[in-house]
């Protein structure tokens, strides 16, 4: 009996064995290897974008993160406490990042400091076996070459919010998405798509060392597509440098496809700096009161004179004037107890060609006598005032054509026969885009056909097609003479700023008056060249820059001098010249 019960054990013993070690073996062996090693991310490259000439304008570098393993987290208040100090951050701060590390549930680590520097790894590697369940792993930064020059433009990159979690739960907490601009727009093919990967951990979960971790790629990172823009990056410097420190912004597109070459807008921003924890100062810096954030190429201002050619087209569609229509023209009209003023007090006989070339105030007060609002907006709208472009930024505003409906619905009171008057000019109420204008003059510039701005040409090996042009319909007669007064404003009038010898130029300038009162006109000039078959049309703005014709037209000669590889003065002594403002009277302001 005593050696059948030993025998029976022993039997028992041999097939709990076979069981543990042969037949649970691939059980086993996974729950030691789930043991011994964490699973981690490998971070997806995000797509490279290119200007039109393969130059780089955002890309990735390799960076450190530090990460918490929620399984792996305990005694929050104390971690948070000692984590505060090394990262340098208040204790309330780095609670929250890991209370919601926490009850994320994720077996991956979850980045709760991205692009740590040297000084906080350290004092993290000091402090490791006092932080269970924190690591620090290699990760992938974005970075813009180009820093400030194309921000307004690529926009940034940023920590996925609660909100884009919400909206799109197949991503993760940590994630890296698009949050302004290109980057914003073509973010699910930027992205790419993460990978996993295995290392092996020691008993308090912290990482070996790389020469005994081996890590183990379980799913190999799929990089983002590349996206190709039509900017070009020496236009972009160009029209960046030109500016200088003045508040403005430029825009310059193929008229003939709509492919926007360069926009900028000053003051700018660094978006590199939101790849990393925003301090106080970079902070306040964003906020300043210039607003640097803010995009000037689409946001809108009262046009003023670049505004007369759509009143021209107008004028000689509602059959107001011919195109031989002469005007005698003088230092401004009266309208009831109101007298209305021209820039200058020359006076004389001028047909509507020299009326446009030498921005005639008074003149374009006769045509609106006799126009309505309505008449003035229904060309305005036709030629793309009032509404998108087509670029694919987000934000932009559509500015305003007003009309006497608009006017009561907002004011409550009637349009005004001085309303007119301003309207005809570019005043007051009526607001209109840099981006705007530049398609605008592509428009006239293609004499009625009229393209979407946008940026995209390629993304990964696929080319994006350009919209299709509108088309205006107008009576070639009278568009000839808008053409003809835009090609005089260069080669006679108030834009020989822009004149190239070779190159025939067509374009407007424009002084806005604009609050606060007393201060400098803004300073506009839309063209585009060569006048017969444009290549290219481009929107030169100053804020509060004085007068279109001495401010902004040498800027757009630079672009065009530029694009033309026509040597002339550089980017940096217009930005640096001292611009004399023309003296012009204030306009009434008639309600």
């Amino acid at each position: 009996m005593l050696s059948f019960l030993v025998i029976a054990c022993l039997s028992a013993l041999a097939a709990r064995l076979a069981w543990l070690q042969i037949l649970q073996y691939p059980y086993y062996k996974a729950r030691a290897v789930e043991n011994s090693t964490r699973v981690t991310f490998l971070r997806a490259p995000r797509g490279i974008i290119y200007d039109r000439h393969g130059n780089m304008l955002a890309t990735n570098k390799q960076t450190l993160s530090m990460v918490a393993i929620p399984l792996q987290l305990d005694d929050i208040d104390n971690l948070a406490e000692r984590l505060s100090r090394v990262l340098e951050l208040n204790y309330n701060e780095v609670r929250d990042r890991l209370s919601t590390a926490s009850l994320s549930d994720s077996v991956l680590p979850v980045v709760i400091e991205r692009d740590v520097d040297v000084s906080i790894v350290s004092r993290f590697y000091e402090q490791k076996m006092f932080l269970p369940g924190i690591d620090i792993l290699p990760d992938i930064s974005r970075n813009y070459p180009q820093g400030e020059l194309v921000a307004h433009v690529l926009g940034y990159t940023g920590q996925i919010t609660e909100n884009q979690l919400k909206r799109h739960p197949e991503r993760r907490m940590g994630d890296i998405v698009g949050q302004d601009g290109i980057e914003r727009l073509y973010d699910s093919q930027l992205r790419g798509v993460d990978g996993e990967q295995r290392v092996r951990v020691n008993a308090s979960g912290q990482t070996l060392s790389a020469e005994t971790a081996h890590p183990v790629v379980t799913a190999e990172a799929k990089p983002g597509l590349p996206v190709v823009l039509s900017l070009d990056l020496d236009l972009q410097k160009a029209a960046y440098q030109a500016l200088g420190d003045r508040h403005g912004a430029v825009v310059a597109c193929d008229p003939q496809t709509g492919e926007v070459l360069c926009m900028v807008s000053r003051p700018s921003f660094d978006p590199n700096c939101f790849t990393r924890r925003i301090t106080p100062d970079v902070w306040k810096k964003l906020n300043a009161p210039d607003h640097p954030l803010y995009n000037r190429a689409l946001s809108p201002f009262p046009p003023g004179s670049i505004w007369k050619a759509i009143t021209l087209i107008a004028a000689l569609e509602s059959k107001v004037v011919k195109p031989d229509t002469k005007l005698r023209v003088s230092g401004g009209i009266a309208l009831g107890n109101f007298f209305f003023h021209d820039w200058t007090a020359a006076g004389g006989m001028y047909d509507l060609v020299k009326c446009l070339a030498w921005s005639r105030d008074s003149a374009f007060y006769q045509m609106g006598l006799k126009l309505t609002p309505e008449q003035i907006k229904e060309w305005g709208v036709k030629f793309g005032a009032g509404r998108p472009t087509g670029v694919e930024l987000p934000n932009e505003q559509v500015g305003l054509v007003p009309d006497s409906e608009w006017k009561m619905r907002v004011y409550r009171e009637p349009w005004y026969p001085g309303n007119t008057l301003h309207m005809s000019i570019g005043q007051t109420f009526c607001q209109v885009t840099p981006a705007q204008a530049c398609r605008i003059y592509s428009g006239f510039g293609m004499k009625g056909r009229i393209p979407d701005l946008h940026f995209g040409i390629k993304i990964g090996d696929r080319q994006i097609p350009p919209p299709e042009m509108e088309t205006v319909k107008t009576k070639p007669e009278y568009l000839t003479v808008v053409l003809k007064g835009l090609k005089a404003v260069v080669a006679s009038g108030t834009g020989g700023a822009t004149r190239l010898g070779n190159v025939e130029v067509a374009g407007k300038t424009g002084s806005a008056e604009a609050p606060p009162e007393g201060s400098k006109t803004h300073a506009w000039f839309a063209c585009y060249a060569p006048a017969d078959k444009p290549r290219i049309a481009i929107c030169a703005f100053l804020e509060h820059g004085g007068h279109g014709g001495s401010a902004a037209a040498p800027i757009a000669r630079v672009i065009l001098e530029k694009f033309f590889q026509i040597a002339g003065v550089s980017p940096a002594d217009v930005a640096a010249q001292s611009v004399k403002t023309r003296t012009r009277p204030r306009r009434t302001q008639h309600r």
